[in-house]
């Protein structure tokens, strides 16, 4: 089934985001800040731009590896030094094409690859992958924008979940519903997107997020849908899922008469929105999931360049921050307005200054506060689409810090966080342009932060729950309160991945009480006697 629609603005062209005039070249100046120092040449990384990054310790030696743009880079570092070598044609994935996601298929506790190309590489072991997917029986379709992950019926094996790209033709486009492959004990893919009647949910997904939002044990999913699609939210009940996003208020906002233009003497307001990257994250530490939606905004409005008026300005939903107001009816209230983050104001010329361009969303407590911070990229080649750092100053306020760290780059979709030289301090990797007009490229930012903030990192093995248990929640109980973290499959979009050994940013706390493990498979588990600012490992049990 597809469903077209005219685009109801075509006023400027397509390829451009605004008609706003740059004059500064400037974004980066900084180098080395309080928290980040970039580390790029001495890691003997590559001066090549990527759109995604996909984290992961393919060779399970203890160190986080990533690919960026079809190269898979092996972590070599030190706990001094940063250092990667590609190693891409030596374990077989010189063949490698579009945007991978990392999954143990098979569960055999080698990290496998699908890609949006359609390519499956199964690792047949240690350091060989292998093109799989006629032996796995998965056909994917052409033109798939997000690939994503999680267990909806609690078997142990991960399914996916694939959300496709929109068609654009003579100023039309036509909407494609997603598709849900079920994972059968890791020797096949069954196509079972009728189960759900996913006919009914033609969208362009650009990202699809797991995470048990309601507590209930199963694991539920968020699409994160563009060009004036409201946002859908899978709840699972008991393997059935059933799209609740207008009762938790997470559809986004649909208002067409909110404002008046007197030009056009009609009634415009916001049709949805165009969501790019959203994260589940806890960021008041309250033991719910919160959810962060980052659009692309239009906010001019007025007299286009080409003649013709643009009032897309009126129907762009703006980029929400979700709270969970938890049990028992676990809906969501928007907290922007309140948040410290301005809205860019809409209007002409005598008020405009520039969309928000928001794009790949990423969150860590990278300053180890025990408050989950964000990093959020922006798209186009303007000055003010730079990346932006967001410290979580609590209460779900936020503090942008970039420009004092030397993380902003414009024009980009790629950014992950890892703990790469096992520090217990969360790394920033993205990638860029420094400046309107130079060419973007790879960049790496070591953590270097000195705060006295004690952490705890985890490496969930589920046995259960399968060596991909995403959803299961982790618990760090401590005399004051919590700190909840999830395994994730992705986030943001782009089909990127972070690391996924958990880490926690403790603050002042240096007494652990418990550890709650609320495994993917419905199980729970509780470990004492944990110490601060370690690694520890964590199996399901049996």
């Amino acid at each position: 089934m597809k469903t077209k629609i005219l685009f109801p603005f075509a006023i400027l062209s397509l390829a451009s985001c605004s008609t706003v005039k740059e004059t500064s070249r400037e974004i980066a100046s900084v180098k080395e800040g309080k928290y980040f120092k970039e580390v790029t040449e001495e890691a003997g990384l590559p001066k090549t731009s990527t759109s995604t990054f996909n984290v992961a310790d393919y060779d399970n030696d203890g160190w986080a590896d990533f690919i960026a743009r079809d190269r898979l880079y092996k972590n070599v570092s030190t706990h001094d030094r940063f250092d990667f070598e590609d190693v891409t044609d030596r374990v077989g994935l010189q063949g490698l094409k579009g945007n991978p996601v990392w999954i143990d298929i098979n569960n055999d506790g080698l990290i496998d690859l699908v890609s949006n190309s359609g390519q499956v590489f199964l690792q047949k072991k240690l350091h060989h992958f292998v093109e799989s997917s006629k032996e796995l029986n998965l056909n994917l379709p052409e033109n798939i924008h997000t690939i994503s992950y999680g267990d909806f019926n609690r078997d142990g094996y991960a399914d996916l979940v694939i959300g496709m790209n929109e068609i654009h033709k003579d100023n039309q486009f036509t909407f494609v519903p997603p598709h849900f492959y079920m994972n059968f004990a890791g020797k096949r893919f069954m196509e079972i997107s009728t189960r759900f009647s996913f006919s009914n949910f033609e969208a362009y997904t650009r990202g699809i997020q797991w995470a048990d939002y309601n507590n209930d044990g199963w694991a539920d999913a968020y699409f994160s849908n563009y060009r004036l699609r409201q946002n859908f939210l899978f709840k699972n009940v008991q393997g059935k899922l059933m799209d609740v996003a207008v009762s938790t208020n997470t559809q986004g906002e649909y208002n067409p008469n909110k404002f008046y233009d007197e030009v056009l003497k009609a009634r415009k307001g916001p049709s949805y929105g165009h969501t790019i990257g959203s994260v589940w994250a806890d960021f008041n530490n309250d033991g719910n999931f919160d959810l962060w939606t980052s659009n692309l905004v239009h906010k001019y409005i007025g007299p286009s360049n080409g003649g013709g008026y643009d009032y897309r300005g009126y129907v762009c939903d703006d980029s929400k921050i979700y709270r969970n107001t938890g049990a028992p009816d676990y809906r969501f209230v928007d907290m922007r307005n309140s948040s410290d983050i301005p809205l860019k104001p809409k209007g002409g010329w005598d008020v405009y200054k520039g969309d928000e361009l928001w794009a790949q969303s990423t969150s860590a407590d990278f300053d180890n506060d025990g408050l989950i911070d964000m990093y959020i990229t922006q798209v186009y080649n303007f000055n003010y689409s730079h990346s932006l750092l967001y410290k979580n100053a609590g209460n779900f306020k936020f503090k942008e810090v970039s420009q004092n760290e030397g993380t902003r780059v414009i024009d980009t979709y790629a950014g992950a966080w890892a703990d790469f030289n096992n520090d217990g301090k969360m790394d920033l990797i993205t990638s860029g342009r420094e400046a309107v007009g130079v060419d973007a490229r790879m960049r790496l930012f070591k953590n270097i932060s000195s705060e006295s903030n004690h952490w705890l990192k985890l490496k969930i093995l589920g046995k259960k729950s399968g060596k991909n248990p995403v959803t299961t929640q982790v618990r760090v109980v401590h005399d004051k309160g919590l700190f909840l973290r999830q395994v994730e499959g992705v986030t943001g979009t782009m089909n990127q991945q972070n690391d996924p050994t958990l880490h926690f940013g403790l603050g002042s706390v240096d007494k652990i009480k418990w550890i709650e493990v609320k495994w993917s498979s419905g199980k729970k588990q509780y470990i004492k006697n944990v110490s601060v600012d370690k690694t520890y490992i964590i199996a399901e049990s049996n």
